[in-house]
């Protein structure tokens, strides 16, 4: 299958590329193809792994949280402490 670059700015910017590296124009092509390939498959894994988390969170951690602690706002002092940034007096 070949393919037909009829886009003179795309055109161009082979042109660009192929001059700096010495690649050929299918080349960079295919270098080009192959990070945004990368970058889209990068981007799916890190949905898996958000939403991986997410279940962990609602099936091991957020059940062991006392109900009147849940989307309980701390305070300033509270994070400070147990970021170990305050006094532990609290």
């Amino acid at each position: 299958m070949s393919l037909n670059l009829k886009n003179p700015e795309v055109e161009a910017l082979v042109d660009q590329i192929t001059a700096r590296t010495g690649e050929t124009k299918t080349e960079a092509v295919r270098q080009a193809l192959l990070l945004r390939r990368d970058r889209l498959l990068l981007r799916g894994g890190v949905r898996g792994r958000v939403e991986r988390w997410i279940g962990f969170l609602e099936a091991e951690v957020w059940p062991r949280v006392p109900a009147d602690q849940l989307g309980r706002v701390w305070t300033h002092e509270e994070e400070d402490v147990a970021l170990g940034y305050g006094d532990a007096g609290l």
